[in-house]
């Protein structure tokens, strides 16, 4: 009877030992496949919204902007026209729209901003940014590119820029933007908003995005929404900030009034069409 009760006690306390020292290793085992796991975990998407062609203060890009305030995305990219004739008063009272949003914007400059001021001076200097270059955030390149004349395209110097800039390491995702879309479908046989020499510069930057990776492209200009590829890369046209439709596209009767929400995660991104009812 003795002997059976040491054996029993002995049995306890081996198990008791075991169970004690096999908790002891699960602990840290635990812990540390959690660490890994927050080591590991994707990065939060940032979101960010587009639009294009608003023209100046008008009731949609107003309410755009009223939407935009209640769930503010990382930022705004604004693909021009900003203004109608690219006066001082219009630039202002846009940038009056834009002043006390709570995520920055910003803008790509198109061929109504440089009626008054080819020089882009005005442009410039009432938004404090380049008319071309880059924005870095977050996870994001935004280049923003300067197309908005027809008689010369993108700049030779803004080319000359761009391609060593790709060259250098860009972790995340990178996105190029400006304002008059190109190598549209069917433009051979609709025709196009282009001149001999935008053509030759439209050809360069082709060259230059065939040699480097590039995530999208956004542009505007066209007062609707279009899907496409430049390059084989993915390219929409957002031009739903509040002008109304062109004749080319049916006139008035065809508005469609509207902006983006961009959302990247993980090197993908996803487009999402938010349409605009006015709402009296």
């Amino acid at each position: 009877m003795i002997k059976r009760l040491v054996w029993s006690a002995a049995v306890l306390a081996i198990v008791g030992l075991v169970v004690i020292v096999g908790w002891s290793f699960r602990q840290p085992l635990s812990q540390g496949a959690t660490f890994v796991r927050d080591l590991v975990r994707p990065s939060p998407p940032i979101t960010f919204a587009v639009v294009g062609d608003n023209h100046g203060d008008n009731p949609v890009y107003r309410q755009i902007l009223a939407e935009l305030r209640h769930e503010p995305p990382a930022f705004l990219l604004n693909l021009a026209d900003l203004t109608e004739d690219g006066t001082s008063e219009e630039f202002t009272a846009v940038k009056n729209l834009e002043r006390d949003l709570p995520f920055p914007v910003y803008h790509t400059v198109g061929s109504h901003d440089i009626k008054t001021d080819p020089t882009r001076r005005l442009f410039v200097d009432t938004f404090g940014q380049p008319a071309w270059g880059v924005f870095r955030h977050g996870s994001i390149n935004l280049i923003v590119l300067d197309n908005a004349d027809r008689q010369v395209g993108f700049p030779t110097d803004s080319l000359d820029w761009l391609e060593p800039y790709l060259e250098t390491d860009r972790p995340g995702v990178t996105i190029i933007a400006y304002h008059r879309p190109f190598d549209l479908p069917l433009s051979s046989l609709l025709g196009d908003d282009e001149t001999r020499a935008s053509r030759i510069t439209n050809e360069r930057l082709l060259a230059i995005l065939g040699r480097h990776p590039i995530d999208y492209i956004f542009s505007a200009h066209l007062h609707t929404y279009l899907t496409y590829t430049v390059a084989g890369i993915p390219a929409v046209v957002s031009g739903g900030g509040g002008d109304p439709a062109q004749t080319v596209l049916g006139g008035p009767k065809n508005n469609y009034f509207h902006y983006l929400l961009v959302s990247v995660s993980g090197g993908r991104i996803q487009v999402e069409v938010k349409p605009m009812m006015l709402h009296n």
